[in-house]
């Protein structure tokens, strides 16, 4: 779901060009059929391959418990998935729910558009966070309820680090001292997949809250209200400086750039790497790796802090489900939406080693969590970066710019000043 971090960004265009096209009366027109009855309903329902691993037991049983009702799941990789979406919301031929993820520019786009039908009236909301459904409302309407907390965290090789004799570190000068004595021992402290221009922004968005929002969590206003800048702030000078060091210090593989997420994975697994930067929405694929290799992998926050400081956790709601606006079968969906967030199926819907962001319900946490569980429920957080952000400085600074870093044909303290220049553009 870290293909999840460009968060939406190809389905932007099908967005814009569908929305010369869509049809605003969508609603009233749907609005007798939406009273259909139970007994002849049809429902289609649209996720990427790792969202939800319980809903299509969910949907099994709820066509058990409602006769003549008809629940059609369907799955793919996110690419696949976004460009699908794109096409059938351009088409009006969208599936009665989707995904969609948080943030401005992702679910703010189809918001504008008019796909997406208002939830307030969904029983569970008031059973959610008000900060987790930040990111999928607009002027108090909510249009997708998250159904997980997600998170980043260093996934790290128990065997490894007990072979060397390394503590979970805690700050970021303990941090650096066990890379330095990971690389001693011929191991590579992080593997980083550099091929992914999506995964060499995981170190900026793991550092950035205990660097930056620990000190202004209200920063990024600011840099809208164009109070402060990137390159002039000495807080994101800090988390430009973290990021070389790592580089510097040899703490990625040589070949890094050549590196793809699976490779990363598989030098985690084999012991060539001791640690890599992913998210808690992957952690099915870390336990197959732990039992392939016969090894235990556990999970812990990079701590971008300094000694005596709190770890800040970059963390974000997971992907939500919406109805779609212009659907048929609107208060079905939503009949249907109720029930896999009702407090009784909603462990079901989420699956293992998933965080809940219902305050009634609280998962039992699995053992590759256990070194992580507190710093999750407990400790301050921030939102990833991108869910407040115009769409252009994730792309082009630290996404593709840190590519460029990588490959030292620029800097990552001069990325920032590519952050400025893609920020003013993207809000102009």
């Amino acid at each position: 779901m870290f293909k999840r971090l460009t968060f939406g960004l190809l389905i932007s265009a099908f967005l814009i060009l569908a929305a010369c096209g869509s049809n605003g009366n969508a609603n009233s027109e749907n609005e007798s059929d939406n009273k259909s009855a139970d007994s002849s309903i049809e429902l289609k329902v649209s996720l990427t391959a790792q969202d939800m691993s319980g809903l299509e037991t969910l949907a099994k049983q709820y066509e058990s418990e409602n006769e003549g009702v008809t629940i059609n799941v369907d799955r793919a990789p996110d690419n696949q998935f976004k460009q699908t979406l794109g096409a059938q919301l351009a088409s009006q031929e969208a599936p009665d729910l989707f995904v969609q993820w948080p943030g401005l520019s992702k679910i703010g786009l189809s918001i504008d558009a008019g796909y997406l039908a208002d939830l307030n009236d969904v029983a569970p909301l008031k059973n959610i966070d008000e900060s987790l459904l930040k990111g999928f409302s607009k002027e108090e309407k909510v249009y997708g309820i998250p159904w997980s907390k997600n998170y980043l965290a260093m996934f790290y090789n128990k065997d490894v680090f007990e072979k060397n004799q390394i503590e979970i570190p805690t700050d970021w000068e303990s941090f650096l001292a066990a890379c330095e004595k990971l690389k001693a021992a011929g191991v590579t402290p992080i593997a980083l997949a550099g091929k992914e221009a999506w995964n060499v922004q995981l170190p900026w968005y793991a550092l950035a809250p205990s660097t930056v929002y620990a000190q202004d969590q209200d920063w990024d206003q600011k840099r809208f209200d164009n109070e402060v800048q990137f390159a002039t702030s000495d807080s994101w000078k800090t988390v430009a400086q973290q990021y070389n060091q790592l580089f510097q210090n040899g703490y990625f593989d040589e070949n890094t750039l050549g590196i793809s997420y699976e490779s990363a994975k598989t030098a985690l697994g084999t012991g060539q790497a001791a640690m890599m930067i992913d998210g808690n929405w992957s952690i099915g694929g870390y336990e197959e790796i732990a039992k392939a290799n016969n090894i235990e992998i556990g999970m812990f926050a990079l701590p971008g802090n300094q000694a005596g400081e709190d770890i800040w956790l970059s963390s974000a709601p997971s992907t939500g489900l919406a109805v779609w606006s212009g659907g048929k079968q609107q208060e079905a969906a939503k009949k249907f939406l109720a029930y896999v967030f009702s407090d009784e199926n909603y462990l079901t819907l989420i699956g293992p080693g998933q965080f809940s962001t219902l305050k009634t319900v609280q998962p039992e946490s699995a053992e590759i969590t256990a070194d992580i569980v507190d710093v999750v429920q407990n400790a301050p957080s921030y939102q990833f970066l991108d869910i407040g952000w115009p769409a252009g400085p994730n792309v082009d600074a630290f996404n593709q710019g840190t590519q460029a870093a990588l490959g030292k044909a620029t800097t990552f303290e001069e990325l920032l000043t590519v952050a400025d220049q893609s920020w003013d553009k993207a809000v102009r």
